[in-house]
């Protein structure tokens, strides 16, 4: 199974945020910077996770964005359901979708069962476990912030 380009991006902002000092916001920019992806994506995806309620996102000159408690607890499974959607796996799960065998077809069901099996893998994942501070450190440095102090470690 492939994700979108959009859950990617999703995910890594929110590994970004949760690795971050606690408390501290971060702006687009530096959201962007940090997850080596084009502002507008990093955008899009901090508005739905905002949406979704995982973090606080407040404009203006002191603005920026922050994980809170129900973002780093989350897991990856739900966050994954909830930016990928119901994207089909296959062309005749699609609205438009047309293939000949639909009638005595039963690869839906599998690949079905499949995607659902994945995601019940990631349930047991919470956000907050996969940033590990050593791997934070230099990320944040790059981004002008004091590094968490495990990392210095």
């Amino acid at each position: 199974m492939k994700l979108t380009a959009f859950s990617d991006v999703g995910l890594r902002v929110m590994m970004l945020l949760s690795g971050a000092p606690e408390g501290s916001k971060l702006t687009t920019h530096e959201l962007a910077d940090g997850v080596a992806t084009p502002y507008n994506h990093v955008a899009k995806a901090v508005a739905r996770l905002s949406g979704l309620g995982l973090v606080q996102a407040t404009r203006g000159r002191f603005g920026g964005v922050r994980i809170n408690e129900a973002g780093r607890r989350e897991s990856v499974g739900h966050l994954l359901r909830e930016l990928e959607g119901d994207q089909p796996m296959v062309e005749c799960e699609a609205p438009d979708g047309e293939c000949p065998l639909n009638h005595l077809c039963s690869l839906r069901g599998v690949l079905n069962r499949a995607r659902e099996a994945f995601y019940a893998e990631l349930d047991a994942v919470i956000i907050s476990e996969l940033p590990h501070s050593r791997q934070m450190g230099p990320v944040m440095v790059q981004l002008g912030m004091r590094p968490p102090q495990d990392a210095l470690a």
